[in-house]
């Protein structure tokens, strides 16, 4: 294990997240930047195996990839190099789209293991990050660190004035599933809880020129630009999947929740908020099928 150890050394500085494992899958190695991208610290994840799904990695389908679908495992199969963009769980609940890059290594010409390298590729919301650097939190919510409604009416408006005539603007319309019942069951300290890592898997799963709003209570209200149909229909499956392969593991045993999504597009003659009510209608129509649903409206439904 002579060429581990120097890996080891080699890897502890680098700026890409990166662990080891052997041929039986169980992590020799965690890096820092892997603790920091996945919020698990080294003694967590050394000696632990893949199978054990902390990382639990998923699919745009929420396939479980750690069970079934393994990258390493096919990577060490076929000595082959093998690359995916997969969601991690984050140890806070919420998932992070990641690049993974898997290696198998050998010693005396033996495979004996396997690096994955995964990298955040998070789009970093520039407009967000430049409010809090002003301190503009009057436009932040407190508790998600999404815009509130306040920047929807204040500033999004300048925002979008210069955008093309041909481009559309999707609205989501998003509200987690019994949430009463979940404060009423657990308190509104979970409550609370639960909405963070909620709003975090979405926040950190879409574009960086998009807009995610905390428009009331545990409603969330997101905006992409430049989408048709299509579009704006996988963003909200794929966000609706990710909400329900995590967990908010803050909370001792973790607790599973979902959303159901409402989906509209802005026609160029009706106002943001006319588009906004129906794709809250679409909700309450996605609510009625038996929560974690998505339903999309048209203009003309």
């Amino acid at each position: 294990m002579q060429t581990l150890e120097k890996l080891k050394l080699l890897f502890e500085s680098f700026h890409e997240a990166i662990y080891i494992v052997d041929t039986e899958r169980k992590i020799l190695y965690f890096n820092p930047a892997a603790s920091q991208i996945s919020g698990f610290e080294k003694n967590e994840m050394v000696n632990s195996f893949c199978f054990d799904n902390r990382l639990n990695h998923v699919d745009d389908e929420g396939k479980q990839l750690c069970l079934d679908g393994c990258p390493l495992v096919e990577s060490i199969k076929t000595n082959q190099i093998m690359e995916d963009f997969v969601y991690l769980h984050h140890k806070n609940g919420h998932r992070v789209r990641v690049h993974v890059r898997v290696i198998p290594y050998e010693e005396n010409g033996k495979i004996i293991g396997a690096i994955e390298v995964f990298t955040d590729v998070t789009e970093r919301n520039l407009l967000l990050e430049e409010l809090l650097i002003q301190k503009k939190l009057s436009l932040i919510d407190p508790l998600t660190g999404l815009f509130n409604r306040r920047f929807l009416h204040e500033e999004f408006p300048t925002l979008i004035k210069g955008m093309p005539e041909e481009d559309r603007l999707g609205v989501l319309f998003i509200d987690v599933d019994d949430f009463k019942l979940i404060n009423d069951r657990h308190g509104h300290l979970i409550g609370d809880e639960v909405l963070k890592t909620i709003s975090k898997t979405i926040q950190y799963n879409l574009k960086g020129n998009d807009f995610v709003i905390r428009y009331g209570g545990d409603e969330i209200l997101v905006l992409l630009r430049n989408v048709d149909q299509d579009n704006v229909e996988f963003v909200a499956e794929k966000l609706r999947i990710l909400v329900k392969n995590s967990v908010t593991r803050s909370i001792k045993q973790g607790l599973k929740t979902t959303i159901s999504v409402g989906v509209t597009l802005q026609d160029k003659k009706e106002s943001l908020i006319q588009a906004i009510n129906r794709a809250d209608h679409a909700m309450y129509l996605a609510k009625s099928k038996g929560n974690n649903q998505v339903v999309f409206l048209s203009k003309d439904y």
